[in-house]
């Protein structure tokens, strides 16, 4: 369980206070990093200016029966710009996303909650974009990551793994990554096949 830090355990028992909790939202798509913050004015924090941006977050619950937890965020799209973004880049499914909450009175660089998350899904009409988000599921993962193939290289060509010289590149431009063509560029010891795994 999540606990508070002491300045702002101090802040959040205040019978009045001039300070406020706020939302921030990191969304990093492509070459864009979106710092977005639920609030009527941009405020600077951690050394970045968050852009007062209107958007809302459902009740995050804590999931207890296996589930993989999910939660929507729903940011404006009155300008256009988020929008623009996501037509740019397939729709931003499967990137980061941190959620974080701060108190403006507490001082800590650190925020009282940071929730890490991955785009599920999105959808968008003229006044919402709404962000399906949910944890990083590892059943999706490939592990281990690459497979165990008999005959086939899995490195890029010419790349740092297979490292190959210029020269022998210009004179063999292509590669079918075969056993065969390694061992014709003198590049056997680095296949990155199993070749002694048995023919099923």
């Amino acid at each position: 369980m999540k606990t508070l830090s002491t300045a702002a355990l101090i802040e959040k028992n205040k019978l009045a206070t001039d300070g406020a909790w706020l939302f921030l939202l990191e969304i990093t798509i492509g070459a864009t990093t979106l710092k977005l913050v639920a609030n009527n004015e941009d405020i600077l924090w951690n050394g970045d200016t968050w852009q007062a941006f209107p958007f809302e977050v459902d009740t995050i619950g804590e999931a207890g029966k296996g589930e993989i937890p999910a939660i929507g965020v729903k940011v404006s799209n009155v300008t256009g710009e988020v929008q623009s973004i996501l037509e740019a880049n397939d729709g931003a499914n499967g990137v980061p996303v941190i959620l974080r909450v701060i108190s403006t009175n507490a001082t800590a660089t650190t925020p009282e909650l940071e929730l890490s998350f991955v785009v599920e899904s999105s959808n968008y009409d003229e006044q919402w974009i709404t962000f399906r988000l949910t944890g990083a599921n590892c059943l999706t993962r490939r592990v281990p990551r690459r497979r165990y193939l008999k005959n086939f290289c899995p490195f890029t060509y010419g790349g740092i793994e297979c490292g190959l010289p210029a020269a022998v590149l210009i004179t063999y431009p292509t590669c079918n990554r075969t056993s065969a063509n390694c061992t014709e560029r003198g590049n056997a010891a680095r296949f990155g096949g199993f070749p002694w795994m048995p023919q099923l």
